[in-house]
């Protein structure tokens, strides 16, 4: 008699822990997500630091937790992450009542891009597994993974006005700024401004600081067609890629020179509207750095065509810029465009990719 009602009693318990599972099992069960950086460069390694908690008296025995993350980021392996076709990461834990389990993942970005972790998808099942409760949590994870760069022979620069080993033409190495002074030497100095005689006579490194002039604008234009017929997104993505690496060198460059410089194209930025992006010429680190985001961002999809938005730059009537145009193709209708940029004061040159 008493094995029955152990049985009766093993089926209650059972049958209990089910409802409690369906009920409460997911009940102040959380998950949060953050990278240790904001902005990481193309090939480093960063941390994804995820803390699930059990904030409850009941336990969870067995907890699902499943996200799908961009296979631009390279999860390292661990014991207790599967990852699925490269996208879907699958993890399962036992929870005891009030605890909090903390990973840090090791993380390798391998593509340029936004990241934004969303979602995950928690699951609790009960003992036998035949009860389960699942609820969507938020999660707010965001990483820029800026462009690589080039060096100078890796930039396929125009013949007739980049020479030698000129990192830049004219409008970029002669008198784009002014002297302001010298000051202590920094890493991030470039070693041509350092003043020797300066260093000497104080006897620690000295540079010389200057300052942009007043009518110096750098605007760089990236055209995401590949062909002037293009009807939908390019089938050479890779030729816009090396093209979005081509404006990250340039703004970079100018950043450090102190130059001015603003980035603008014709295709949009993910997880917001297919508007084309027009960032004005300034300086200073932030704004390099706003701009670096927008190229992670980038969509290589076009918003409007290079016409347009040609079209739109000639309305704002510009004078004294310089123009930078990386782009697959240059035809009629583009050739005019920069004819009339021309004819209003301004620079134009062209960087075919």
């Amino acid at each position: 008699m008493w094995v029955y009602k152990l049985i009766i009693a093993a089926i209650v318990v059972l049958i209990v822990e089910s409802v409690a599972v369906m009920k409460f099992g997911l009940s102040k069960v959380s998950i949060e997500r953050k990278f240790d950086t904001l902005h990481a460069q193309l090939g480093q390694t960063v941390h994804m630091i995820e803390t699930i908690s059990n904030r409850k008296l009941l336990p969870v025995p067995w907890l699902k937790v499943e996200s799908r993350i961009d296979s631009g980021l390279r999860f390292g392996l661990q014991e207790d992450l599967n990852i699925l076709q490269d996208e879907f990461h699958v993890s399962v834990f036992t929870m005891l009542p009030y605890t909090r389990i903390i990973r840090t993942h090791t993380v390798k970005c391998t593509k340029r891009g936004y990241y934004h972790l969303k979602s995950a998808a928690l699951t609790a099942r009960s003992i036998t597994g035949t009860i389960s409760a699942i609820k969507d949590e938020t999660t707010d994870a965001k990483l820029y993974v800026f462009p690589g760069t080039l060096t100078l022979s890796e930039l396929n620069l125009p013949s007739h006005s980049w020479q030698g080993d000129r990192v830049v033409r004219r409008w970029i190495l002669e008198d784009p700024l002014i002297f302001a002074g010298i000051r202590e030497y920094t890493t991030s100095d470039p070693m041509k401004n350092i003043n020797w005689k300066a260093t000497a006579r104080m006897g620690t490194l000295q540079v010389n600081q200057y300052e942009p002039t007043a009518n110096h604008r750098l605007m760089v234009f990236l055209n995401v067609d590949t062909k002037p017929d293009q009807w939908t997104v390019t089938d050479e993505p890779e030729r816009v890629e090396y093209g979005i690496s081509v404006a990250a060198t340039v703004l970079e460059y100018a950043s450090r020179n102190v130059i001015e410089a603003g980035f603008c194209t014709n295709g949009y930025l993910k997880d917001m509207e297919k508007e084309p992006v027009r960032i004005e010429p300034a300086g200073g680190k932030n704004h390099l750095v706003k701009m670096l985001e927008c190229l992670a961002r980038l969509v290589i999809s076009r918003s409007i065509t290079f016409y347009t938005l040609l079209d739109r730059e000639l309305e704002n009537n510009p004078g004294n810029t310089d123009y930078l145009f990386i782009t697959a193709y240059v035809d009629d209708g583009i050739e005019e465009r920069i004819r009339r940029l021309r004819t209003k004061g301004n620079a134009v040159e062209i960087l075919r990719i």
